[in-house]
């Protein structure tokens, strides 16, 4: 990691679970355990998250004519595909000084219906728009962008301000309600509330991608894993056999160490060139933007995301892993994970998945956090390629030992695993969004302050490294 990152990484334990009172130590797993919900008083004292997910961090703006607002989104997340959707969650109730109502920028929001997402290279102008939110309070969310002393402009399809720093802008307005490829109606209403949060729906209208960017003179390189180093050999999974021979199908590729542009992705394919930026605008209706090509379905620009590995038990009892780009946390009290699984048939990346069925059937499913590790790099690529449907013993073949749960398969080599009890879902035009409530966490006992869980929220700009 470059040396300038280091200001943004966040680390996790600052404190040895041992000493904290929530944590129970099972000796007989070797783990450490805490059970979810916590009290009122308990989230009072200390609402943040109870566990480790890796998450992004975004700014999102927007106005009501009259006003405009800023805020930070951790874990801002695109969980469709057609339509092109973005879910963004805030604060509704309150918690603590940390966890607030967020009701002046949700307020406008909803007014207005329209927001820029936007991702600004890590330096001054990042770290100036980070000190207007912490500093201003959030009932004034109107002056922060005066604060930052940032110059903005206009969006392209609203009137939200975009930062003239901004290297990629997400234009996006609340979904109205529609239909699915299916003809099942989807987005009755453009948000939903879970718990202490609202999470938006917002369809993308256009995308803003500096020029240099879209040419391929500079890259941004994501890095969507935390790295954390195991402090015992990884387990070996049990052989059972060889894996199924190639059927030559369509391949997802996977690196978490990403770059955009790169060979491995493709072209942004701008309509126009504006205030230099390529823009990218995107049909109204999803039949419209449909792309049957697996390559050409894939996201049309860069969003940057980390990984869930949610497993479940299916009913013949195999373990289940899917490994889920689309997984996010969108409510602190209950703590709310939410996978956002294929359930239309597009092509070949884009299809029923075995998961959808198991999850709905069990109502619970577990979510561990990967790292940069070879092996756990190894079973991300092959249990995102291949089906239980095929191979039912997809996770062993994936090269990971499988720990048996009543409540759903645990990874052992994983350093957090949560259990989640599926307590309502979304239908969202080509995915669904469960909404897993977390009921316990388990912890490795060398996830430890002086070897903790590493992370870096922001992405990163550099001059192109493609030849």
């Amino acid at each position: 990691m470059p040396n300038f990152l280091e200001q943004y990484r966040y680390f996790w334990p600052r404190t040895s679970l041992q000493t904290l009172p929530n944590w129970q130590a099972m000796k007989d797993k070797h783990i450490f355990v805490r059970h979810l919900p916590e009290s009122t008083e308990e989230l009072t004292i200390d609402s943040r998250w109870p566990g480790f997910f890796p998450s992004p961090i975004c700014f999102v703006t927007t106005t009501d004519g009259a006003q405009v607002g800023l805020e930070k989104v951790v874990g801002p997340s695109i969980v469709n595909r057609f339509p092109y959707v973005l879910a963004l969650s805030f604060c509704i109730k309150e918690i603590s000084e940390r966890h607030h109502v967020r009701r002046a920028f949700t307020d406008m929001l909803e007014s207005n219906g329209s927001v820029a997402i936007q991702f600004l290279p890590p330096g001054e102008e990042l770290n100036r728009a980070m000190n207007a939110i912490t500093t201003i309070p959030e009932e004034k969310t109107y002056v922060r962008i005066a604060h930052s002393g940032l110059s903005t402009r206009k969006a392209l399809t609203s009137n939200a301000p975009v930062f003239g720093s901004a290297y990629m802008v997400y234009e996006a307005s609340l979904v109205k309600p529609g239909k699915d490829f299916d003809g099942n109606p989807i987005y009755s209403q453009p948000w939903i509330d879970v718990g202490s949060h609202r999470i938006y729906f917002l369809e993308i209208n256009a995308i803003q991608l500096r020029k240099d960017i879209a040419e391929g003179r500079s890259q941004i390189l994501w890095r969507s894993l935390p790295a954390w180093e195991t402090q015992s050999q990884l387990q070996e999974a049990v052989s059972v056999g060889e894996r199924p021979i190639e059927d030559g199908n369509y391949k997802k590729g996977y690196t978490p160490h990403y770059a955009f542009p790169s060979a491995g992705t493709i072209a942004f394919e701008a309509d126009t060139i504006e205030n230099g930026m390529a823009v990218k605008y995107l049909p109204p209706l999803p039949q419209d933007q449909v792309e049957v090509d697996n390559d050409r379905a894939r996201w049309p620009c860069f969003f940057p995301s980390s990984v869930g590995m949610i497993t479940s038990w299916s009913p013949e009892g195999y373990p289940n892993l899917m490994p889920c780009g689309s997984t996010t946390i969108v409510s602190r009290h209950p703590l709310v994970i939410t996978p956002c699984v294929s359930y239309a048939r597009i092509n070949e990346r884009y299809a029923p998945r075995a998961s959808l069925d198991i999850i709905r059937r069990t109502g619970k499913f577990g979510c561990g956090v990967p790292f940069i590790n070879d092996v756990v790099i190894g079973a991300i690529r092959y249990a995102g390629n291949i089906s239980l449907a095929k191979d039912c013993q997809k996770l062993p073949h994936a090269g990971l030992q499988v720990e048996v749960d009543d409540w759903a398969p645990v990874l052992p080599a994983l350093p957090v695993h949560f259990d989640c009890q599926v307590i309502g879902e979304v239908t969202l035009g080509t995915h669904i969004m469960f909404l897993g409530e977390v009921r316990r966490i388990r912890v490795r006992p060398d996830v430890t302050p002086e070897n903790p869980i590493e992370w870096c929220p922001w992405a990163d700009i550099v001059p192109s490294r493609v030849s």
